[in-house]
């Protein structure tokens, strides 16, 4: 029997997790899942009896759909339709409510990536979120008819805590500023709450009815996760990267008179001594920063310290970067040779690189492995509301809200 009411349990979950799973959907397409499972499809298929059901139960004498009057809803203070907005049942989706959920997103890749790879990533994540608003009004009366006196207490916790937590993260925990964004974007904060909150009921409602189809992973599938994710489970390794640099360039003598081929074939065998000279004293015993202040033409006086790195290094320094993420702690190379320059490179400290045991990664796994067979059959089922729902001009409507996207700053790139 299915339950009609929301899991309290599950509410809390969604709570504790924050409810911001995300998922590739497609518009006007049946789905973008590729690789549908047997299960899903059947799963499917009951939740359209289902949601049948439901729905005849919202539906008035007449045959129409009851209009729904929860005061929390944002089209209930009767705004002005303005042109750009799209109409889903009796309420209005503005290019605002797509965007502010992933504005943070869209302004970071706006000043990170260049214009054709920016705007290529903004139109799928513009997508995914206007087919979860669309969804969420599709699905938001079924849900909150559902929801229980005891729930709403957690429901209004859990907004606040949403509400908090965003403004600690975008505007450094001032109100005011949080504020002031809110009067910019021409939205109220009643209105976005209200999203917050229809988003959280829909995401109970959700889980409540797709978790319990997910079965546990086998043991087999959770070690082939570990196996092939491990860098999930190790700690970002971080080494002290030790460096005598010594370019050939620094050798050259512009006071003497000589064909530039000899020139620079004399500099690079003057170099070359320096550095044989430079790997002698290290294998005498001497420290490895006393011998880079003497040979070191970088660095020196920071006795070829060049800190802590995380990758190899660009430009001049790749090859000799990339053999130092060979060393094991405390190594010393060989004399590197490029093309311009001769190095040696000791490991120093290593902090980090620790990967934890399979038998503790077990429970995160089977966390992992279900919330993303969650995701799977979400977005099958979201993707469905919308396939059979008569929405306006979805496509125009997109196509307005990509133009009101952050412009992208590397425009030279």
């Amino acid at each position: 029997m299915l339950n009609r009411k929301l899991s309290l349990g599950v509410l809390t979950i969604c709570i504790l997790a924050g409810c911001r799973d995300s998922t590739g959907w497609s518009l006007g397409s049946k789905s973008s899942s590729g690789d549908k499972s047997g299960k899903a499809a059947d799963a499917l298929t009951a939740y359209r009896e289902r949601m049948k059901h439901e729905q005849a139960v919202h539906m008035t004498d007449s045959g129409q759909p009851a209009r729904d009057t929860t005061p929390d809803t944002p089209s209930n203070d009767r705004r002005v339709v303005a042109a750009d907005t799209l109409e889903v049942l009796d309420q209005f989706i503005t290019p605002e409510d797509v965007l502010d959920p992933i504005r943070p997103q869209l302004t970071a890749w706006s000043r990170e990536m260049p214009p054709s790879r920016y705007v290529d990533a903004a139109a799928d994540l513009v997508r995914e979120s206007l087919v979860e608003q669309v969804a969420n009004h599709l699905i938001y009366r079924r849900a909150s008819a559902q929801v229980t006196p005891e729930m709403e207490t957690q429901i209004d916790l859990a907004v606040d805590k949403m509400e908090r937590e965003r403004i600690g993260r975008e505007f450094d925990g001032r109100e005011t500023a949080y504020a002031n964004a809110l009067v910019e974007s021409g939205r109220k904060r009643d209105d976005v709450r209200a999203q917050l909150r229809r988003g959280l009921i829909v995401e109970t409602y959700l889980r409540d009815r797709l978790a319990p189809m997910i079965p546990d992973p086998t043991r087999k599938q959770i070690r082939r996760y570990y196996d092939s994710n491990r860098d999930q489970f190790t700690t970002e390794e971080q080494r002290q990267l030790l460096m005598i640099d010594i370019p050939a360039a620094t050798f050259l003598d512009r006071s003497r008179v000589m064909d530039r081929k000899q020139a620079i074939a004399l500099a690079r065998q003057q170099a070359r001594a320096a550095a044989e000279e430079a790997k002698a004293a290290l294998r005498s015993g001497r420290p490895f920063a006393d011998v880079a202040r003497q040979y070191s033409k970088f660095k020196a006086e920071d006795g070829g310290d060049w800190g802590i790195i995380r990758e190899p290094l660009a430009g001049r320094w790749e090859t000799p970067s990339k053999r130092f993420f060979e060393l094991p702690r405390g190594g010393v190379s060989e004399i590197i040779e490029t093309e311009d320059s001769f190095f040696i490179v000791k490991c120093g400290e290593v902090t980090g690189g620790v990967t934890t045991p399979f038998a503790e990664a077990q429970p995160m796994i089977v966390n992992r492995i279900k919330s993303q067979k969650f995701r799977e059959l979400k977005a099958e089922f979201l993707q469905n509301e919308l396939n059979q729902s008569n929405i306006g001009e979805i496509d125009a409507f997109y196509r307005r809200v990509l133009h009101q996207i952050p412009q992208p700053s590397l425009a030279g790139r």
